[in-house]
C-alpha cells in the first residue's frame, strides 16, 4: 500500500506527462516550465520531511502553488483546479463543486452534465487505483471536464450579465421548486417541519429552535449540518409571526427570514415569502429565496 505522499508524487508525475502531451500555448517554454514544476513537486513529495503537522511537505506545496499561479496566469488548456485532485490523498475529500448559477436553462443543463461526468469519474474510484494507467485515465478525464467547465463558467458570467438576465434566479434553483413542494407536502405536522423539508430539497440543513416562547427554523449561513455550530455562527431565523410550530391551518403569516450574527444580534431582514400560497408552495418559495441568498451572500458572512 502506497503512502499518501507517495500517491501525491505519483499523481504529480502522471499529471506532468499529461501536460507535456496535451498542453497548448504559443510559448512552448512555458509548457516546459510547468512540466518542470510538476516534476519537481513530485520529486519532493515522497522524500521531503513532514513538519508542523503537515500532511504534505512544505516544499512540495510551495512548488504546487507556483505551478497553480502559472496555470492561472496562462491558458494551457489544463485547468489549475486539477491540482486539487492531486492533493486528495491526505485530505480525503475532492474539491467541492458548486453550480455555476446560470440563469439560462441551456447553460444550467450544460453545467449539470459536466458535474455529472465529473462525479462519474470520481465514483469509479480510478483516481485512487494502485494502477498508474487507471490514475492517468482519471486525471485526463478530469482535465477535460474541468477545462470545459472553466470555459462554461466564462460563458455563464457573460450571459448572466446581459441586461435581460440581471437579477434573475439561477435556473438550477428554480428547477428544484417541485421537489421542494413535494417534500413539504409529505412532511409535518407543523408548518416548521414542512419548511425544514423544503429546505432539505435544496440541501440546506435546517433545525427547529425555540427561545423565550418564540419558535423559528434555524439555518447556519455556512450551511453546517451541526445544530450547535448553526447557533454559534452567522445564521438565519425563519418564522411566521413568532412561530414555526403551528399547524398549516394556523399558519396565517408568510415566512420571514432574518439574518443574525454569531453573537445572536440582529443584522437585517432578508425576505418575506409570497403571501396567499398553499403552505407547501409557500415553504418551497421561502426555500428558493434562501437558497438564492446563500448562493450570492454566504461567503460574505464567514464563521469567525
Amino acid at each position: 500500500m502506497t503512502s499518501n505522499t507517495e500517491n501525491i508524487a505519483r499523481r504529480l508525475d502522471l499529471l506532468a506527462g499529461i501536460v507535456q502531451d496535451r498542453a497548448h500555448h504559443p510559448q512552448p517554454y512555458l509548457i516546459d516550465r510547468l512540466v518542470g514544476l510538476l516534476k519537481s513537486a513530485a520529486a519532493t513529495a515522497a522524500v521531503a520531511p513532514l513538519e508542523d503537522g503537515r500532511t504534505v511537505p512544505a516544499v512540495t506545496l510551495d512548488t504546487i502553488q507556483e505551478a497553480s499561479d502559472l496555470m492561472e496566469a496562462h491558458d494551457f488548456h489544463i485547468p489549475a483546479s486539477i491540482l486539487g485532485y492531486v492533493l486528495t490523498p491526505p485530505v480525503g475529500d475532492v474539491p467541492p463543486v458548486k453550480a455555476l448559477g446560470a440563469v439560462t436553462e441551456k447553460l444550467a443543463r450544460d453545467d449539470f452534465e459536466l458535474q455529472k461526468r465529473r462525479n462519474t469519474v470520481l465514483h469509479g474510484n480510478r483516481l485512487n487505483s494502485e494502477d498508474d494507467e487507471s490514475v492517468a485515465w482519471a486525471l485526463r478525464a478530469l482535465v477535460t471536464i474541468l477545462y470545459k467547465r472553466d470555459r462554461l463558467a466564462a460563458a455563464v458570467a457573460v450571459d448572466n450579465a446581459r441586461p435581460c438576465n440581471q437579477g434573475l434566479t439561477p435556473f438550477h434553483l428554480i428547477a428544484l421548486q417541485q421537489q421542494a413542494k413535494k417534500a413539504a407536502a409529505k412532511a409535518g405536522p407543523t408548518d416548521g417541519q414542512k419548511l425544514i423539508a423544503a429546505l432539505g430539497a435544496y440541501s440546506i440543513p435546517a433545525f427547529f429552535a425555540e427561545d423565550s416562547g418564540v419558535s423559528y427554523v434555524l439555518v447556519g449561513v455556512d450551511q453546517t449540518a451541526d445544530e450547535g455550530d448553526a447557533h454559534t455562527g452567522p445564521k438565519v431565523f425563519l418564522y411566521s409571526g413568532e412561530n414555526a410550530d403551528r399547524t398549516p391551518a394556523e399558519h396565517d403569516e408568510p415566512w420571514t427570514a432574518a439574518l443574525y450574527d454569531g453573537e445572536g444580534e440582529y443584522v437585517d431582514q432578508l425576505f418575506t415569502a409570497k403571501a396567499g400560497l398553499p403552505i407547501e408552495a409557500e415553504c418551497a418559495h421561502a426555500a428558493l429565496c434562501l437558497a438564492a441568498w446563500l448562493a450570492d451572500h454566504a461567503d460574505s458572512y464567514p464563521r469567525v
